[in-house]
């Protein structure tokens, strides 16, 4: 007997995940409107006993029948998904039963008019809306009811939704409607501390000093609204969670929410949500007008920052955008992201190495770019200290190339993409890229120079190819250790969008010669990036995973300069661009240090290119370099 109860519950369950076709439903509540209707006609009978049911007006009944059948059509009332009855579909109710009501009263007073008997008393059209209502409500309620009772789990987790305004209470209630979760609602976290030993929904709000995570109650939902919010304001709530060993679930706008689950919207909070800020207001049709119908060349196209300038650019209609890399698998899968999510936007994708000038030649030649984004670089501080001749060449004389190129093709538009770390530089990767401005800024202040060349610098970006995020996943995903250079190294960082936009902006408004840098709001502390990291993993920071510290690298700075202060900056009209005021003369010596270094960095001689880049970039400090240059003198 239990095996065919089971069974029989298995099959339920399984057909409840159908929808039953609406023609259906518009049946049921047709039957239920007829059937309410033979419920008035009696209870009046019993009340009035001028009615006589054997006498029925069958012409007075169909008609009634007839107009409750056409409001619930023109309503749409059959429409609403019955296992997710909620107050709307109340509302659909209540509007064709008033219909119909209001018809009978309508039709009353025409008989009155013209002396006629009335089809139903007006107060039989009354006592009729409140039966009709009660069959066409309350029926779907005891679907819903069954409903989740088949699909009700007995493993059940517990959410809390962060804050208590309207949308934190509309979220909640979605919550609570969502008969296909595992999730229940355990209540509310004011972020407030003012609604103390208040409810909602009959559930309590706890402020964030009293609540506590546990195995079923460990998850919080917010709103991706609110977490620009806190992002912004610099508060501590999300921290806090974190540090109590809650999971935090961000949600999308209202308005993108999947109907069948809210739950199904859901994504686990990313450390670039908790470092978010404002939103960057672009200067679109500006935007436009530069990068409208031209062939934009954009080299590294498949690393982190390239690939997302080219997806960024398709939004501003180009003719032709030239992909150029010399790393074969991930530009041939920045081409299928293309294939599918940019099949209307023509591309070129293009293996060549910037080093490599014949090549580049020919690029320019057949395709003839009006705009030049130049992202390809060698970045990772260690390894370039370890290779210096490497960083130089492709770093400085990579860029020469394409600024070389780009003067004789006249190209309308040259932006370099440059870095922090060429400010003050304490390694070859900054000082590499620094050269590279400053040759930039030398082309750019010719006489006879059409090309506006623009640079731009901005610091660490979030997820990048190679950077600390995705370092810290795998030891994370490893089970640690995370390690960490020093417990007070900290360093700035964008989100890749936000870096990249600004880039697009900066190459727009560039007048030639500029460098742009970018605000890169407050700096923050590697071992709580660290630790953020592991918590929204899951686990405990020095107990489930251990944070190690295993001492700066050659060429590390503790702390990064401050690129956007006021005063080694000047405004722009973007209130995150500034414009980084002139720190270097281009007198005769410094040309021919540029021409000596690319003639040294050709002969591969590492000791008089780094003679040569120290003399260039007098501000470039490094042990590791005075060190090799004594040793070789």
């Amino acid at each position: 007997m239990n095996a065919i109860k089971k069974f029989a519950f298995v099959k339920l369950k399984k057909a409840s995940k159908y929808h039953v076709p609406r023609g259906l439903i518009f049946l049921i509540d047709s039957a239920l409107s007829l059937l309410a209707l033979f419920v008035t006609f009696t209870l009046i009978h019993l009340s009035f006993d001028r009615f006589n049911l054997d006498n029925l007006n069958i012409s007075y009944f169909s008609l009634i029948f007839f107009i409750q059948v056409f409001a619930i059509f023109i309503f749409s009332s059959y429409l609403g998904i019955v296992r997710y009855t909620n107050l709307r579909d109340a509302y659909k109710q209540t509007q064709s039963i008033l219909f119909t009501v209001f018809s009978i009263m309508a039709i009353n007073i025409v008989c009155d008019y013209f002396d006629h008997e009335r089809i139903f008393p007006n107060s039989g059209a009354v006592i009729y809306g409140f039966i009709a209502f009660s069959f066409l409500f309350f029926y779907r309620i005891m679907v819903k009811q069954a409903f989740q009772a088949i699909h009700k789990n007995s493993n059940n987790k517990y959410v809390y939704v962060l804050g208590t305004n309207l949308t934190d209470v509309a979220v909640a209630e979605s919550i609570n409607n969502d008969s296909q979760t595992e999730y229940k609602l355990a209540g509310f976290i004011s972020d407030q501390n003012k609604l103390k030993k208040k409810r909602i929904l009959g559930l309590p709000i706890f402020d964030i000093e009293n609540v506590e995570a546990s195995a079923s109650k460990n998850t919080v939902v917010i709103t991706g609204e609110k977490i620009r919010r806190f992002s912004k304001n610099n508060n501590k709530i999300l921290d806090e969670l974190l540090k109590k060993n809650f999971n935090i679930y961000k949600l999308p706008e209202i308005e993108n929410w999947d109907e069948d689950s809210i739950l199904s919207n859901i994504k686990k909070v990313k450390l670039e949500d908790l470092l978010q800020r404002n939103p960057i207001k672009l200067n679109k049709s500006k935007l436009r007008k530069i990068y409208d119908n031209k062939i934009v060349l954009v080299t590294g196209a498949a690393g982190s920052i390239g690939s997302d300038i080219v997806r960024q650019l398709t939004a501003f209609n180009p003719k032709k955008i030239i992909l150029l890399d010399q790393a074969e698998t991930p530009l041939h899968e920045m081409s299928l992201s293309m294939d599918k999510d940019y099949s209307d936007i023509e591309y070129e994708k293009i293996i060549a190495d910037v080093r490599n000038f014949k090549r580049l030649e020919e690029v320019f030649e057949v395709h003839k770019p009006n705009v030049v984004f130049h992202g390809a670089a060698y970045k990772h501080v260690p390894m370039m200290e370890a290779n210096p001749i490497e960083a130089l060449d492709v770093n400085f004389r990579g860029t020469k190339n394409l600024v070389d190129l780009s003067t004789r093709c006249n190209v309308d538009r040259f932006v370099f993409v440059s870095t922090d770390k060429a400010v003050n530089p304490t390694n070859i990767m900054g000082a590499s890229k620094r050269s590279a401005e400053i040759y930039v800024q030398s082309v750019a202040r010719k006489p006879n120079n059409k090309t506006t060349f623009i640079t731009t610098r901005f610091g660490n970006v979030l997820g990048s190819n190679g950077s600390v995020i995705p370092h810290f996943k795998k030891q994370i995903e490893n089970n640690g250790p995370v390690t960490v250079t020093h417990p007070e190294i900290t360093r700035y960082f964008m989100t890749i969008d936000e870096a990249c936009q600004l880039v697009l902006e900066a190459g727009a408004m560039g007048k030639g010669g500029e460098i742009f840098v970018f605000d890169m709001g407050k700096p923050v502390k590697i071992i709580d990036l660290a630790s953020n990291m592991i918590r929204l993993s899951g686990f405990i920071p020095n107990e489930d995973i251990k944070i190690e510290f295993t001492g700066l690298r050659p060429g590390e700075k503790l702390y990064e300069e401050l690129l956007a202060d006021k005063e080694n900056t000047q405004p722009t009209h973007h209130q995150k661009i500034m414009i980084a005021r002139a720190t270097h003369d281009f007198d005769n010596s410094k040309i021919k240090l540029l021409d000596d270094l690319v003639v040294f960095i050709k002969e591969n001689n590492q000791n008089k290119s780094l003679k040569a880049l120290r003399l260039l970039v007098p501000e470039f400090k490094s042990k590791t370099l005075l060190e090799q240059i004594e040793e070789k003198a």
